[in-house]
């Protein structure tokens, strides 16, 4: 099925999603099905932890990879890391929930900014090394705390983390990964 939309460029921006979506899928070493649930469920416990009326000032991330669930981030009280633990732990397709969450006040813009400009150098070191594929890999940075996660071989992972700690700004590198 071909759809073709005549609205300036919308229909190049469609193509190009649906492409870089189809590359990504059939990159990862997750079973499609699997790589769609990570990236459900996800996004269900994004929204059910911003539903939460109970959470106050939340800084959290989650990141899930083959069924593992990544919490990273900050909030103000041990009562809010309970119920987004919960909720996490709740969701069908979890398997296992690594908890990162920082009790402490939200981090400012800046931190954040560099945090995102942290995973860009990162991912750009690792895909430039030419020993691993960045594919392979999901990168997420806390705090200038580099977390790596996807399913490699232990030499895989031995050279991601290799490259990870050489990159300037790096504070820690935290292994997530299931090895085959």
């Amino acid at each position: 099925v071909t759809v073709v939309l005549s609205t300036g460029g919308c229909g190049i921006a469609l193509v190009t999603a649906a492409t870089v979506l189809t590359i990504d899928v059939v990159r990862d070493r997750r079973e499609a099905r699997t790589y769609w649930d990570d990236n459900k469920a996800e996004m269900d416990i994004r929204r059910a932890v911003a539903k939460d009326k109970d959470i106050d000032d939340e800084n959290v991330s989650v990141t899930i990879w083959n069924g593992v669930v990544l919490l990273t981030g900050e909030v103000p009280s041990q009562r809010n890391i309970d119920t987004i633990l919960d909720i996490a732990k709740s969701h069908n397709h979890t398997r296992q929930v690594i908890n990162r969450i920082e009790l402490a006040g939200r981090t400012n813009m800046t931190s954040r900014a560099n945090d995102s400009w942290l995973t860009a150098r990162v991912k750009t070191a690792v895909a430039a090394s030419g020993t691993l594929d960045a594919t392979k890999l999901k990168i997420v940075t806390e705090r200038a705390n580099v977390y790596l996660m996807g399913l490699v071989t232990t030499a895989e992972a031995a050279a991601a983390v290799d490259i990870v700690r050489t990159v300037p700004g790096v504070v820690r590198v935290i292994k997530v990964f299931e090895y085959i």
